[in-house]
């Protein structure tokens, strides 16, 4: 039999010792490896499950943000709208106002409806006034008193429909532009925008005063006629001679001057209207 050899054994056992003291120590090792990644992989995992859930919470926030954003954009663009549409609106209407209707004639009876509500103008239709209208509207219409009434009816009504008294000169350009828009004149028709205007100013001065919304009317009906404002200044400041000759002239008859003298005075006076005359003649003609 052969003798078991202690120092071989005990080798064998130590290094058999050494052996399982480093698979232990592998194991625990492995063991602390393995409790460490599995640590650090819940770790890791509980990391991600954070920022997932942090992710998630970041995107319903985003998501619900941009809703609301959407929403206060529509409101704001709703906003904004509508005063850029009620701007639209206003330009819209301010350049109706303003762009000239194309008018080579009028119509008899709507050429004097302009006539009756510039002498309404002021509010109040004086006896100078009337008598001038009659007169011009014979002259424009031999058959002027057959309808006389009736047509002034219409321009009343056309007036009582104004609610307050601040809405009245609003709707005395509502009355002139409609009667500038129906104007449906005849082969024999002859009021031409120029002639109108003087007609309107003849109107105007007839009660010696020239009221600001009889010249606002005045403004309006030559933006809307396209007469060029040169011309209708030029009118202006003609009549306005006019008056101050016509003012002269009265004078000059009441004071004690000698009959010769006063005689060649009203001549010299006639004599330079008409030459204004004359030259408004040929304003109107051109």
């Amino acid at each position: 039999m052969a003798k078991f050899n202690l120092t071989n054994a005990k080798y064998y056992v130590e290094a058999a010792a050494s052996t399982a003291k480093e698979n232990i120590a592998d194991s625990v090792k492995e063991m602390k490896d393995s409790k460490e990644k599995a640590a650090e992989a819940k770790k890791k995992k509980a990391e991600e499950e954070k920022a997932e859930i942090k992710k998630t919470k970041a995107e319903e926030e985003k998501s619900e943000a941009k809703k609301i954003g959407s929403k206060e954009t529509k409101k704001s663009d709703d906003k904004k709208d509508k005063p850029e549409k009620k701007l639209s609106e206003d330009k819209k209407a301010a350049a109706e106002e303003h762009t000239p209707t194309v008018v080579k004639v009028l119509s008899t009876d709507s050429a004097i409806k302009i006539i009756y509500y510039m002498m309404a103008a002021d509010g109040e239709i004086s006896k100078d006034e009337e008598d001038k209208f009659v007169e011009i509207c014979v002259a424009l219409d031999p058959k002027f008193s057959e309808h006389k009434d009736e047509l002034i009816r219409k321009c009343k009504k056309v007036l009582d429909k104004a609610l307050e008294p601040e809405d009245y000169y609003d709707t005395l350009r509502d009355g002139i532009e409609e009667a500038i828009l129906s104007s449906k004149p005849g082969d024999n028709a002859f009021i031409t925008p120029k002639l109108l205007l003087w007609d309107l100013l003849t109107i105007a001065y007839s009660d010696n005063k020239y009221h600001n919304d009889e010249r606002k009317l005045m403004k309006f009906i030559v933006r809307k006629l396209d007469v060029d404002k040169s011309v209708f200044l030029e009118m202006e400041s003609s009549i306005e001679t006019l008056v101050d000759l016509e003012d002269e002239m009265t004078w000059i008859k009441t004071t004690d001057r000698p009959y010769l003298t006063i005689e060649a005075m009203v001549n010299e006076i006639a004599d330079r209207k008409n030459v204004i005359f004359s030259s408004v003649k040929e304003l109107i003609a051109l």
